[in-house]
């Protein structure tokens, strides 16, 4: 059963831990209660598209902006925006200040939506974005805005922990499923996998026992799916998404 929970609560961060959420909508309604409570006015919960690919069927919670046009937009915005490219890219959890980090926020479309409305450019002061991962099984991002979203590096960093053991052991009790398309084909990981290791088209014919022209078309493929435009590119938005693991 899932656990209700009611977003005026005031939840502390370790919530999370001290509850158990049993389910995935149990784990998404503690989050947004403790980002609301910490002063988040708005807040996507999304699976992380591939370049190209719309975030649409992948929302997990979508609170962000105020209209029913603001959700169409957002369910129409790709993989390659600026904000969620970062975000899957994060090693640790991060808040930017709006004024600070401008030059690149204000490119991402996300932004732009809130922009927009006079009645919401104070809540990009703050932004939070934090990374859940779990190789080849889910990867999501956490986005909240708001005016007086306050958390301490400790508190930011603690709540991202409890997101990922909370969701590993949701996705380990085959309580999440996540499906994106325009994942790479398993050859065209093996391929990735092996040209990170720098090994030669060559080389990884011989192993793989194929042409160097499949690899090299293994490569390409890759390459398209990822919007990377040479091999080290491709390499680096394999792992950013979660396609490839660096051994």
């Amino acid at each position: 059963m899932s656990q209700q929970v009611d977003i005026k609560d005031e939840l502390p961060v370790t919530a999370l831990i001290e509850h158990k959420p049993e389910d995935l909508t149990g784990f998404l309604d503690y989050v947004c209660a403790i980002l609301r409570h910490k002063g988040a006015q708005h807040i996507l919960i999304t699976g992380l598209p591939l370049p190209g690919k719309a975030i649409g069927e992948l929302i997990y919670r979508n609170q962000w902006g105020r209209s029913e046009s603001d959700n169409c937009d957002i369910c129409d915005i790709l993989g390659s925006d600026i904000l969620l490219r970062k975000i899957a890219g994060l090693a640790t959890p991060q808040l930017w200040r709006y004024e600070e980090a401008q030059s690149w926020l204000e490119v991402s479309r996300l932004i732009e939506i809130l922009a927009e409305n006079p009645a919401d450019q104070k809540s990009l002061n703050n932004i939070i974005g934090i990374h859940v991962h779990r190789f080849n099984r889910v990867q999501m991002a956490i986005i909240a805005a708001g005016e007086t979203l306050r958390l301490s590096e400790p508190d930011l960093y603690f709540l991202s922990c409890q997101c990922q053991v909370t969701m590993f052991e949701l996705d380990s009790a085959r309580r999440v499923e996540q499906t994106r398309s325009g994942e790479l084909s398993n050859r065209e990981r093996h391929v990735l996998a092996l040209t990170a290791q720098g090994k030669t088209a060559n080389h990884i014919a011989e192993e793989l026992r194929i042409s160097q022209r499949t690899v090299h078309a293994h490569l390409q493929n890759a390459s398209e799916k990822l919007q990377a435009s040479n091999k080290t590119q491709t390499v680096i938005e394999a792992v950013r998404y979660g396609q490839i693991e660096l051994s």
